[in-house]
């Protein structure tokens, strides 16, 4: 993982992560990232995948809520996977 991101918590720290890919969905024209801070869960590492906002200059990381939404982002992801592996 080369590009790295820094990103400011809810108390105002920033704290870099590692970028895993980042993408857009084609039929909603969204962007969105999947990033890591490389923390340790069991033998896996924990990524988390955000949508990108700008706003005023300023890019932000929401948060996928809606279902539908996030079964597409999966999909997405695992497609870049897959193609990766080939």
């Amino acid at each position: 993982m080369d590009k790295k991101v820094l990103i400011t918590n809810s108390i105002g720290q920033q704290i870099q992560a590692d970028v895993i890919t980042a993408f857009k969905l084609k039929d909603t024209n969204q962007s969105y990232i999947v990033y890591t801070f490389n923390e340790k869960k069991g033998d896996n590492i924990k990524t988390y995948t955000s949508k990108i906002r700008e706003e005023n200059g300023e890019v932000y990381f929401d948060s996928i809520t809606d279902d539908e939404e996030w079964k597409k982002v999966k999909e997405a992801i695992i497609r870049q996977a897959m193609e990766s592996e080939e």
